[in-house]
């Protein structure tokens, strides 16, 4: 059972990302579902899965954006890095730390492939990939990874 509800999750929040991307663009919703199947490989795999997921959700991340491709890959191999160093040392049954965990790493992220985006396209600065996005993001992460069904899956319970 455990297993199928894993499955069912991660794919839900896949095709969630890519309908958002592809169908309710102009409504500006503004959270990463890919980034929390990363947070949750980072938290529950080990160091080269981790990496080795977070690049190739990168790369979808890129394709998804319509940008260049590489740069959310970069970012994202870079936050999964962070990510799993991190998520060993933090209390991931209190649903604050996972709030912030998932803020910081996020930030961290797009605040690097912004740093591409101003240097190649001489982009201006906005709050949208920078505040928005995260702070978005781990709310609904928060409210996903925060119920005790959940927390069973990922042994900290």
């Amino acid at each position: 059972m455990n297993n199928r509800f894993r499955y069912i999750l991660l794919l839900a929040m896949l095709v969630g990302q890519i309908a958002v991307s592809r169908y309710y663009q102009s409504l500006r919703f503004n959270v990463d579902l890919l980034f929390m199947i990363i947070f949750y490989i980072c938290v529950k795999s080990g160091f080269l899965k981790s990496i080795v997921s977070a690049s190739l959700i990168g790369l979808i991340s890129d394709y998804l954006s319509g940008g260049i491709i590489g740069v959310f890959s970069f970012s994202r191999t870079l936050a999964a890095y962070f990510l799993n160093t991190i998520a060993r040392f933090v209390d991931l049954k209190n649903n604050f730390f996972i709030f912030l965990l998932i803020f910081i790493s996020l930030f961290f992220s797009n605040a690097i492939a912004f740093i591409f985006f101003v240097l190649i396209f001489k982009l201006n600065v906005t709050v949208s990939l920078l505040v928005y996005q995260p702070f978005s993001t781990a709310v609904i992460g928060t409210i996903l990874l925060g119920s005790k069904k959940v927390k069973s899956l990922l042994d900290v319970s």
